[in-house]
């Protein structure tokens, strides 16, 4: 590829991206693509660096970008980077000199990270339009229309098969060694990890060391209890006290984490972005009101009423199916209860646990057979961007997961009011859901890894002599990395067992923490060597998981005080003073009322930013309000 600009010259290039086409791919296609990749900006292209990969005739091209390319990039993004007195400032192309290690090409990988760079590329490639061609070069009856995202429209059509960032080997084993190759534990390398994977990536492990941190003074406090076998009224409002405190805490608190966090990396300020629309989005043809380029088009009525119409009573039947498991648990319980009681044998003492054991497998399997029921609906119901795909799916998964997982556990508190069963079903949760979690995430991909690269050239030990193509084909042969949503949703499940439930079985956090510590290192593991390395869109918190967790906390407190009222040790107390069952249950709305403004005024006194961030933030709008006046 030519250089246009001289201060962009280097002696080596390092290729960023990889795109795989198919293989019996029109050469004319391949030339074609390469070219607009090249072209300049003034002629609708990328103004990337291409190299045809192996040869001419080969599916693969490598693609990489110029600094200057790079630092336009950065500024149309709107991230925000170190200036030269040491402040944070919005990065301006004009007044690059002024920002630190803004300039050379041996420079540049010092201000942009790995991961930013590659985020970059990709979106400048998935930014090419089509110009003047109506059909795809080498294949006449692909017909193209004026303004079509090229990528979107190979990806579509089958000619573009994978897309994917590239591994650094030195980074990635330097990485390794800190995060997960250690044998003692210490606190993970979240600089490196958010240089190398990015911020999504960054933030949820952030968060996953920040959670289980946060679960020790619980655990602590669980133990001890435990130890003590310690039963009376105090302990359960010790605990819903505590809860309340510990829930509202650990997720303010994490807002200033993440706010500081998200400053350091230049992310808290970003620029909302136009959206295009997304690949797979379908419809009859249009003009968007916009851009006045012809694209698909579909109604959001028609969304609507998809939704209404079929995504709904599907949702009603698997949700249906949910109760039907839990009246077959409930019933096993009842049967394995009579027939121990008949028969008090180490057999039936084992029989006991098996209703436990099954409907939690059962959980599991509904919530795996729903995320691709799920998938298939939002797909289905064509929405237009990927924000608003995404979120969908996250909601609808979140919902029925939610009810999935803890409406057994609401039905024995609530109808039920039996103690000792919520107690078991809640260790059973713990213990088998965090093991087939263990399996199916990490161990299982693992096995894969290893049954399918014997005998191949991925699976030799040394890649130290393999071939740069060899290599980069060999990241491709990789499964894609499934992304970050089963992490959160396993994480929000966690928070529901510690905050709604934590009374009964006081160990509850003890048991959560000691699966993180394991989580960390498997999870790294399969990112590092497990799957290809994910692209990595710059965030500045984790979004609408805050929201989900936050109503949690809110029901945790209704939970705890409803767990206090049924609990044994409260009724007998109340019974021997005389206490009736509606004054036990007003003593309970007020309490429920009490801790509701407890946690309100907590959240209201810890600010969701921490004050020098709150200070930095109005130092750079002010100079950007400055910079802008003076052009």
């Amino acid at each position: 590829t030519k250089v246009f600009c001289t201060c962009c010259l280097s002696p080596s290039v390092e290729p960023l991206v990889a795109i795989e086409l198919e293989e019996a791919i029109n050469l004319e296609m391949k030339r074609w693509l390469m070219s607009r990749i090249e072209a300049q900006k003034k002629d609708g292209g990328a103004q990337l660096l291409v190299h045809p990969g192996e040869d001419d005739d080969s599916a693969l091209i490598l693609v990489s970008a110029t600094p200057c390319t790079l630092l336009r990039a950065v500024e149309v993004l709107g991230l925000a980077r170190p200036y030269h007195n040491g402040s944070m400032m919005v990065f301006s192309y004009e007044d690059r000199a002024s920002f630190k290690q803004a300039g050379t090409d041996k420079n540049i990988q010092k201000f942009l990270t790995l991961a930013e760079r590659q985020y970059l590329v990709t979106r400048e490639l998935e930014s090419l339009k089509t110009q003047d061609e109506t059909f795809i070069p080498g294949y006449p009856k692909e017909k193209l229309y004026q303004g079509e995202c090229i990528f979107q429209s190979l990806q579509k059509r089958g000619f573009l098969l994978k897309f994917y960032p590239l591994h650094n080997k030195e980074e990635l084993d330097a990485l390794a060694k800190k995060w997960y190759s250690q044998t003692h534990f210490a606190p993970q390398p979240l600089g490196s990890i958010h240089a190398y994977f990015g911020d999504t990536i960054a933030l949820y492990f952030s968060f996953l060391q920040f959670f289980t941190f946060s679960l020790v003074p619980m655990a602590v406090l669980g133990a001890l209890m435990y130890l003590l076998s310690w039963d009376s009224v105090e302990k359960y409002l010790l605990f819903a006290v505590f809860n309340v405190v510990w829930s509202t805490a650990t997720l303010e608190f994490w807002k200033r984490r993440s706010a500081a966090a998200a400053y350091g990396w230049g992310t808290l300020l970003l620029k909302s972005q136009f959206e295009e629309p997304r690949g797979n989005y379908w419809g009859p043809m249009g003009v968007n009101p916009i851009t006045k380029r012809r694209e698909p088009y579909y109604p959001s009525w028609k969304r609507k009423l998809r939704i209404c119409l079929v995504s709904g009573p599907i949702v009603c039947v698997f949700l249906g199916i949910v109760i039907l498991g839990i009246g077959t648990y409930l019933w096993m319980e009842e049967w394995v209860q009579d027939y121990h009681g008949r028969n008090d044998t180490l057999l039936s003492l084992l029989v006991l646990y098996m209703p436990c054991f099954i409907h939690t497998i059962y959980i599991c399997l509904m919530n795996s057979v729903y995320k691709t029921i799920a998938y298939a609906l939002t797909e289905w119901a064509s929405h237009k961007h990927e924000q608003g795909h995404t979120l969908h799916i996250i909601q609808h998964t979140m919902k029925f997961n939610f009810v999935n997982c803890f409406a057994a556990m609401f039905y024995i508190t609530f109808c039920l009011k039996d103690m000792q069963l919520l107690r078991k079903r809640l260790v059973s949760l713990l213990v088998v859901s965090q093991m087939i979690n263990q399996f199916t995430e990490s161990l299982l991909p693992y096995l894969l890894n290893k049954l399918s690269f014997q005998g191949g050239t991925a699976g030799k030990k040394d890649h130290q002599d393999e071939p740069t193509i060899d290599r980069i084909k060999s990241e491709g042969d990789i499964p894609t990395f499934p992304g970050m949503f089963d992490d959160y949703m396993e994480l929000f499940v966690q928070f529901g067992y510690v905050s709604l439930f934590s009374c009964v079985f006081p160990l509850t956090a003890a048991l959560l923490v000691l699966n993180n510590v394991i989580e960390i290192r498997t999870d790294a593991l399969k990112l590092c060597r497990l799957y290809q390395k994910p692209f990595s869109s710059p965030a500045a918190n984790i979004g609408v998981w805050q929201i989900a967790f936050e109503m949690l906390g809110f029901l945790s407190v209704v939970t705890n005080c409803f767990l206090i009222g049924i609990a044994p040790e409260v009724t007998e107390v109340s019974a021997s003073h005389g206490v009736t069952s509606f004054q036990l249950l007003l003593f309970t709305i007020v309490v429920e009322h009490a801790l509701l403004v407890l946690k309100t005024v907590i959240a209201f006194v810890i600010p969701d930013e921490p004050d020098w961030v709150k200070l930095k933030v109005a130092q750079i709008e002010y100079r950007s309000l400055n910079a802008l006046k003076r052009k």
